[in-house]
């Protein structure tokens, strides 16, 4: 899920503020997906991506695709680490893919006949947020030492929402990127929805 510590001062007052709210409950929950991976680390056994994959989680033949694309160094060390770590491994994917998308969204702005201006705001101010806590939950995995692995199910559920969240606001119209957008915004949850469902299997899976 959003898919963040950026701030658009340029942007109408009640946009801000809705997205203000989204974005903190993005921050709760990759802050509850960062610690949760930190605890599960304790004791894992390597897994390769196509199992992990194919038996955890809904989307397996994205998930092999995009684990698979990631630097080869950063694979191998996250194998090593198990399901917890190739959990963080969809989660940085999951920064790059949102940090993609914000730059994709800017880029409309100076599309002839382009979206509507409230939407692009909307979506760069939830995206810019959502790759600042994901980047942030880097640092929250490292320095978290103990914390309940409880209720991963429940985050997937409420990051999915947030992620899909962007388009909430817009209308389709001649000429706008929206079928692109859509598109990059379906990528961006099926990673998150990937990491947490890796999260999820690790607390079901210690020796995984």
């Amino acid at each position: 899920m959003e898919w963040q510590g950026f701030r658009l001062s340029c942007l109408p007052s009640l946009p801000l503020i809705n997205n203000m709210a989204d974005a903190a409950s993005l921050r709760v929950l990759v802050f509850l997906l960062a610690v949760s991976m930190s605890f599960l680390r304790r004791t894992v056994a390597t897994v390769t991506v196509e199992e992990a994959c194919k038996q955890y989680t809904k989307h397996p033949e994205f998930c092999v695709t995009a684990l698979s694309s990631a630097d080869p160094a950063m694979k191998e060390a996250a194998v090593q680490g198990g399901l917890p770590g190739l959990a963080e491994l969809s989660l940085s994917l999951a920064a790059q893919r949102g940090a993609e998308t914000v730059t994709f969204v800017k880029g409309l702005a100076d599309m002839p006949g382009g979206m509507p201006p409230e939407c692009l705001q909307d979506c760069v101010s939830k995206f810019q947020e959502a790759v600042a806590d994901l980047q942030r939950s880097k640092t929250a995995m490292q320095e978290s030492k103990d914390a309940s692995a409880t209720g991963v199910s429940s985050w997937l559920a409420a990051a999915k929402t947030d992620g899909d969240s962007c388009m909430s606001n817009c209308h389709r119209i001649e000429g706008g990127g929206e079928l692109v957008i859509v598109d990059k915004i379906s990528d961006l949850s099926n990673m998150c929805s990937i990491a947490l469902s890796l999260a999820d299997a690790s607390v079901h899976n210690r020796n995984a």
